[in-house]
């Protein structure tokens, strides 16, 4: 603990030398995604004191934003020409906000960054036709997680999890219980609705050597043999095997689904591990995370989200000040940590706090198999589309098949702009 601060202190030290020249007063607006407690307390008890020790001249205001309502926010601010300075989303975010004209390109700042190859490729995580828009600060996977009681409660092997669909499956229905009809248990927790569905169907499509756009970006392609395979497997789990409900478990209060053991699987970023080990402690020694499951292809969801520099900003130098204070090692290494994120720096790759937790160490090494969503300007409302229609199989309305169909109808007139 002594050498952590002592490295932010010389931290401290060496940027506030660079303060200097800045007129006191300069303001300069932070929109942080993300309201989880343990992030929202190092944030304002420990960086924020440490920012303005460094930069005693620039006012910093820090909102915190719920992630469903960010993009929201961030329209109504960009409409009204009151964007904050910086602000952080996601890197799939990346092309269409470039396309609107409304954040700033960082490679001439980039450029001047003495340690900017520590980032290595994901300093492109934020890239749009040949441009750099994003300073990366923390990545998640998708991964599947599972307790090791359950497994054993079924006559599985917890050493052994799941690394096929075929192996999920017959995982799944062996940890079901039921009443009846009705599920006490799911054996795996599969979202039906909104952007966890598609980002779950993601893994499946893409695991089944399957994609969402041509290389070209213009036409939707997921309504193709692979894609309607993986829609159908998913939808099979619910009706078929009834190991899996129309309805997703959401966490009770700060508990997760699998820490209630209202499901015995679910598929997991590395903060709902952060919130297993926060607010479940009992149950997290029994915690583990499977590697990226298989079909035709072993891969996972992974992606980045980072700060981003509005175009507006009427100071644009202090709010890079900003942006490089808060992915410098040792402040980036405090906020991932909270966060339970995987940082996005090669020299944080075995930071104390992965280093002594193997779950986490599992979201690393999956990086390997991780691949990101489409980066054009309208994958957000393909998304969402797509999303819209993969609720409409999960419920029985419509069949894979045309579900897909009807989705890619939609996503084509929306790739070309209308």
């Amino acid at each position: 603990m002594k050498r952590v601060f002592t490295v932010i202190a010389a931290v401290v030290v060496m940027l506030s030398l660079t303060s200097i020249g800045y007129a006191k007063g300069t303001t300069i607006n932070l929109w942080f995604a993300g309201t989880e407690a343990p992030f929202m307390k190092t944030v304002n008890e420990e960086i924020l004191p440490l920012f303005r020790r460094a930069y005693p001249n620039i006012d910093l205001v820090v909102t915190f934003v719920p992630w469903g309502d960010l993009s929201t926010k961030l329209g109504t601010a960009f409409a009204a020409k009151l964007p904050p300075d910086v602000f952080m989303h996601g890197q799939a975010a990346t092309a269409g906000f470039a396309a609107n004209q409304s954040i700033e390109p960082l490679d001439k700042y980039i450029a001047k960054m003495p340690d900017a190859k520590d980032f290595g490729p994901t300093i492109d995580s934020g890239a749009y036709m040949g441009k750099r828009y994003m300073l990366p600060m923390n990545g998640a996977g998708r991964l599947l997680i599972y307790r090791a009681d359950f497994f054993r409660e079924a006559g599985l092997d917890p050493n052994r999890p799941p690394t096929t669909w075929e192996e999920l499956r017959a995982a799944a229905i062996a940890q079901t219980i039921r009443q009846g009809n009705r599920i006490v248990r799911e054996g795996l927790d599969i979202p039906t609705q909104g952007i966890d569905a598609q980002q779950i169907y993601s893994n499946f499509l893409w695991q089944n050597g399957g994609d969402f756009i041509s290389q070209d970006g213009k036409k939707a392609i997921f309504n193709s043999k692979e894609g309607v395979e993986a829609l159908q497997f998913i939808v099979d789990l619910i009706y078929k095997d009834k190991c899996t409900n129309t309805q997703e478990e959401r966490p009770l209060g700060n508990v997760q689904p699998i820490a209630s053991g209202k499901v015995a699987m679910q598929f997991a970023v590395p903060n709902d591990i952060k919130l297993i080990e926060v607010y479940s402690p009992d149950v997290y020694t029994q915690i583990r995370v499977a590697p990226p499951l298989m079909n035709k292809e072993q891969v996972a969801l992974y992606s980045y989200s980072g700060l981003f520099m509005a175009k507006d900003s009427k100071n644009k130098d202090a709010a890079w000040e900003v942006m490089q204070f808060m992915t410098s090692p040792a402040v980036l290494g405090k906020i991932c940590e909270s966060l339970g994120m995987l940082p996005p720096r090669q020299s944080l790759k075995s930071a104390p706090f992965i280093a002594k937790d193997y779950r986490i160490q599992a979201y690393v090494e999956g990086m390997a198999y991780g691949r990101g969503n489409p980066n054009v300007p309208a994958w957000v409302k393909v998304r969402d589309i797509l999303a819209t229609y993969i609720e409409k199989a999960a419920f029985g309305v419509m069949s894979p098949q045309d579900a897909l169909d009807k989705a890619a109808a939609e996503c084509n007139a929306a790739l070309a702009g209308k």
